[in-house]
């Protein structure tokens, strides 16, 4: 007899009745006072609604009143526009922790000498994030660079915040991860937001 593996558990967006694995939506809560809150390490208790990662199926679930339906009425009236606010801003929460964290565990190198050192060196490297707001012209020499080392790019927030991130008081545009459960980490987290902000900017 072939054990065959368990489905992953699949839920419907209260907005477009969409199915899809549980894993791959944005799942929300109520909160005793009747707040609806997203839940996007899906760990919070209590029955949750779910959306697509699309900040339109979020508006459109306020608008016809789905969290009303999910949770029986116990929701209060929610205004979309701050609900998908704060969805992005635990997102970048999420991110920001895992920059945090791997700064904290020495997995990162920063700064742009120290950078292209590390992706010229012996040591393995498993991703490079650039700051949002560098230029073009940049951002072409590091992926060139990330290209020919067939290494993942990102690109997430502004140089400052990326500095403020790895602890020092200087802008950084490029950091280069050097752990792979770092990267696959930041990896996940900045396809979600990047999905996200794709949704809500509508290209």
């Amino acid at each position: 007899m072939v054990n065959r593996p368990a489905a992953a558990p699949q839920r419907s967006c209260t907005a477009c009745r969409r199915e899809a694995d549980k894993a791959v939506l944005l799942r929300f809560v109520c909160a005793p006072d009747g707040t609806v809150v997203p839940d996007l390490e899906q760990k919070l208790p209590g029955r949750g609604a779910y959306t697509c990662l699309s900040r339109s199926c979020l508006l459109q679930a306020v608008a016809r009143r789905g969290f009303q339906r999910a949770f029986k009425g116990r929701a209060g009236i929610t205004d979309g526009q701050e609900l998908a606010g704060m969805v992005q801003q635990q997102m970048e929460r999420r991110i920001s922790g895992y920059l945090s964290l791997a700064a904290k565990a020495g997995a990162l190198v920063s700064g742009s000498e120290s950078v292209e050192r590390a992706l010229k060196g012996a040591k393995p490297v498993y991703l490079l994030v650039l700051a949002g707001d560098i230029s073009p012209a940049i951002a072409d020499k590091w992926q060139s660079m990330a290209d020919r080392l067939q290494l993942p790019v990102v690109q997430v927030f502004n140089k400052d915040a990326v500095g403020q991130l790895m602890g020092k008081d200087s802008e950084r545009s490029a950091v280069v991860v050097m752990s792979d459960g770092f990267a696959r980490s930041l990896i996940r987290e900045c396809e979600r937001y990047r999905t996200y902000l794709e949704e809500e900017s509508g290209r």
